[in-house]
């Protein structure tokens, strides 16, 4: 029943994402972004790689809010606001509901980073639907469907090189 549900879901959610290919000239974009939306990881391991990210992009940032679930609300110990989100937050499909979608969308971000390694559908889906101007996640299943930028991962899955290639890409953009 989970597996039907899941493929459901994912088939549901790319459908839905709405993603325009458009052209975006990325120097210009992240340069000039002012306001960012951090989506967590729900797994700890990612979490904590993760923060090393947040922690080192927050100085590019006017204003930057974090988005965590409940269960990582302890962990999310940075000067800037969070957003938690519950499981009553997610629809019978596990996709964030219409009210957390809205209210990501009158915050009006420049940028979105969904900083899940894993496939997680709900993270990709509510990057995407944030409407932030650009969205940047990691190069996974359907993520041509969720992101405008999406970073490489090194082919034998490693987390932390994967999170400094993030931090390194958006560095070089950002400090031209």
């Amino acid at each position: 029943m989970i597996n039907i549900r899941n493929r459901i879901a994912v088939r549901y959610a790319v459908n839905r994402a709405g993603h325009i290919k458009r052209v975006l000239n990325f120097n210009d974009a992240i340069k000039t972004s002012e306001t960012a939306i951090f989506l967590m990881p729900r797994m700890s391991m990612e979490f904590y790689l993760a923060r090393s990210v947040v922690e080192s992009f927050m100085r590019y940032f006017r204003r930057g809010v974090l988005l965590v679930t409940e269960n990582m609300r302890e962990l999310a110990t940075y000067r800037s606001e969070v957003i938690v989100v519950s499981q009553a937050d997610e629809s019978w499909l596990k996709l964030p509901k219409h009210e957390l979608i809205s209210r990501l969308r009158h915050e009006n971000f420049d940028i979105a980073f969904d900083l899940t390694f894993s496939d997680d559908v709900f993270m990709s889906y509510l990057c995407r639907k944030s409407e932030a101007k650009m969205s940047v996640g990691f190069s996974k299943t359907n993520s041509d469907h969720f992101y405008d930028l999406q970073i490489r991962m090194p082919g034998n899955g490693d987390m932390k090189r994967a999170y400094e290639s993030l931090t390194n890409t958006i560095k070089m953009f950002k400090e031209k």
